[in-house]
């Protein structure tokens, strides 16, 4: 399993910028921040804001299995992209959970971009409709290390998708990889956003796609 971590491409850490404050105080949730550049330009097309509405099932099933240290004897069953119910704990396995790292062209963990949209549900366990790879050109992920402010702690996870001509993203989703009692790793998805109306990406033009995970007091 160490092999298979370090095997991973090394990602940068990008700067913090600003905080954006869109969650209440108590709560913990994920602004969604989407940019729209034309990278020869580097005019931004569109550029939108919003509180993330859903975090789903498997997110706080995942967070379970890390607080209670889950043993191998008393696994929580998790849904996985596939629709799989897998069994999921911390041990014998030293338990990966929430891995978000992904390289270049991989459409099976971290952020996902598709053209779904169909209203999110809590038991969602993945995105619709998949934009692949040869539609959206996935960068590699990358994340800003946590910052905060007076009132708000947060860290973001990026990832660019240049359209290879015009597309429309309907809906975004973020997927992270834990491993099962049988120490496979296995994907997951923890959120599930639905963009009302779509946002547009000409051909050629880079759609930056940022969840930045807050908590607020």
């Amino acid at each position: 399993m160490d092999a298979e971590i370090k095997a991973r491409p090394k990602l940068d850490i990008i700067k913090e910028e600003e905080i954006k404050h869109l969650l209440l105080p108590g709560e913990m949730g994920a602004v969604l921040e989407l940019t729209v550049t034309d990278p020869k330009t580097g005019k931004v097309t569109d550029h939108r804001v919003m509180k993330s509405g859903s975090f789903v099932q498997a997110f706080l099933q995942l967070l379970y299995v890390k607080m209670a240290i889950c043993p191998a004897s008393a696994p929580i069953s998790v849904t996985d992209t596939g629709g799989v119910a897998r069994d999921v704990s911390t041990k014998p396995n030293r338990g990966y959970l929430f891995i978000t790292v992904a390289a270049a062209g991989l459409v099976t963990n971290g952020i996902i971009v598709g053209t779904g949209n169909t209203a999110v549900d809590i038991s969602d366990h993945c995105i619709e409709t998949l934009m692949p790879h040869a539609d959206a050109n996935y960068s590699a992920m990358t994340w800003g290390a946590p910052g905060s402010d007076a009132t708000t702690s947060q860290f973001t996870l990026t990832r660019n998708f240049t359209a290879v001509g015009a597309r429309v993203v309907n809906e975004i989703a973020l997927y992270c990889q834990a491993t099962d009692t049988a120490g496979t790793m296995r994907e997951f998805m923890i959120i599930r956003d639905v963009i009302g109306g779509g946002i547009a990406v000409g051909g050629g033009l880079t759609l930056t796609v940022n969840y930045r995970l807050q908590a607020v007091v």
